[in-house]
């Protein structure tokens, strides 16, 4: 079918930050469904543990939306955009897959919370989530923007998110891969 360009921490859960690894390894659900559709899968550098390192706190949107995180994120977009510029120009079919409520990887909601500061933690009835692209994917759009390149068609992975549902989940990404762009 094409290439799937996958969040960092799908492939590699123990990239995630303190606790945030919902398995052991490959989150194989997303996996799974990209074999069986005929997808090559390659891995996106992971913003936030190159930047910050395993020892981070899980942060917010407006934690890590900084100058230095900016060019951090921009640097590693550009070359994503290279390879994607690549593998359009061979002919290929691109699908992006994030991480919903991820900071920097969130494809349509990222996390956020303005008043935020040290370790976050919301009082009850608190949404920590909104619609949204995370930061790194912003500068993805910029980076394949600036090369002419049209944004791919996108899907996110759930599981951080309230009331995720595999299947739904499964759907969603199998709608997403099978849709022509």
């Amino acid at each position: 079918m094409g290439v799937a360009f996958v969040a960092h921490c799908l492939l590699n859960q123990n990239s995630k930050v303190g606790d945030g690894a919902h398995c052991a390894g490959v989150y194989s659900p997303i996996v799974d469904a990209l074999r069986q559709k005929g997808w090559r899968i390659e891995q996106m550098p992971c913003p936030e543990l190159a930047f910050s390192g395993l020892n981070r706190f899980w942060g917010v949107r407006e934690q890590y939306d900084t100058a230095a995180y900016r060019r951090h994120c921009a640097r590693l977009a550009a070359a994503v955009a290279e390879a994607i510029g690549v593998r359009t120009g061979q002919g290929e079919e691109i699908v992006l897959i994030g991480v919903e409520g991820s900071p920097s990887m969130g494809v349509t909601i990222t996390s956020s919370d303005p008043t935020r500061g040290g370790r976050p933690e919301w009082p009850e009835g608190t949404l920590e989530h909104v619609n949204g692209e995370g930061i790194y994917i912003e500068e993805l759009r910029k980076a394949l923007e600036s090369r002419g390149l049209r944004f791919p068609r996108v899907a996110g992975e759930t599981h951080a998110t309230e009331g995720h549902d595999e299947n739904a989940e499964r759907a969603a990404l199998e709608a997403t891969l099978d849709r022509q762009s």
